[in-house]
């Protein structure tokens, strides 16, 4: 338990495609710039988008989770895409077209905010009061059912289950007569259908307007991964090899995930140390001068 460093191979039980070039991966992030004309324009950062947080490293003695949620990353970059809403260039080779990046880039960013909100429920259960347990449950369906729904095609409806729904318009009997039949209609209504379709205020089809450029960053199963984090107690361990887990601690706040070897790795650190001590001294003494002023101007 505390501050560890492990090196292995990434390793997940679900894959996930990657947004750009569609490969396999336990976990990806998209970094999403935004072309501004004018006197100050240029790429600008738009946003950022994740999705896998959690997967294993395996080595030759076993393997431990991974919740990489706020960890610091160092992955190697896949070729930059170009996107231009106003000029939409047919599909070559694999990947996914310009106009599925457009649409991507309309959404994106939604499977990191549901990740986030997953991570800090998770973090916050299991409640003593089963009505509150109930709401936390209730709200981690939500947030692992959006992001897919929010990933439907342009002909593909959108929809999120049915018993997410039913979960949270099943309070006790409405006072008003006409609400507590506007609710078992719509409740029937889900019995038929068995899905509702999303707010279409929540979602929209349409796709990004203007240029920007995507970067992707992988975390591929089978490559090895050097990993610098905190160990602490798995709670929801599957097995007896399955007790430890890999997070960002609440005091140690290093967390690192890099593809690098571990002499990179360690020297990038040992930098990083420098710097921060050395950044601290500048600081002091900047503020020692800026004080001494003061004092010598009364």
């Amino acid at each position: 338990m505390g501050l560890v460093q492990v090196r292995g191979q990434a390793l997940t039980d679900q894959p996930i495609p990657s947004p750009i070039t569609h490969t396999p991966c336990c976990f990806y992030q998209v970094k999403i710039e935004h072309y501004e004309t004018g006197k100050h324009g240029g790429w600008k950062h738009y946003r950022t988008d994740m999705d896998g947080a959690k997967f294993y490293v395996q080595d030759a003695t076993g393997k431990v989770l991974v919740d990489s949620c706020s960890a610091e990353y160092d992955l190697l970059e896949s070729p930059p895409r170009v996107v231009d809403g106003a000029h939409i260039a047919p599909l070559m080779g694999t990947g996914a077209s310009d106009q599925e990046l457009l649409q991507y880039v309309q959404r994106a960013g939604v499977n990191q905010l549901a990740g986030k909100m997953e991570h800090w429920l998770e973090s916050k259960g299991p409640l003593e009061d089963p009505g509150h347990e109930q709401g936390r449950q209730t709200l981690l369906e939500i947030a692992r059912a959006l992001p897919k729904a929010m990933s439907g095609g342009a002909n593909i409806p959108r929809t999120i289950p049915a018993t997410v729904i039913e979960k949270i318009m099943a309070p006790p009997l409405l006072a008003d007569p006409q609400k507590e039949a506007q609710r078992r209609k719509f409740l029937q209504q889900l019995h038929d259908t068995g899905t509702v379709p999303m707010p279409p205020v929540a979602i929209s089809s349409s796709s990004a307007t203007g240029r920007y450029r995507l970067r992707e960053y992988l975390i591929l199963p089978g490559q090895e991964y050097h990993v610098t984090g905190t160990c602490v107690e798995n709670p929801k361990a599957r097995d007896p090899h399955d007790r430890n887990m890999i997070v960002m601690g609440q005091n140690e706040k290093t967390f690192l995930i890099s593809w690098k070897p571990e002499q990179g790795v360690q020297q990038g650190l040992r930098k990083r140390a420098l710097g921060m001590v050395f950044g601290g001294a500048a600081l002091a003494l900047f503020c020692l001068a800026l004080l001494l002023g003061h004092l010598h101007l009364y």
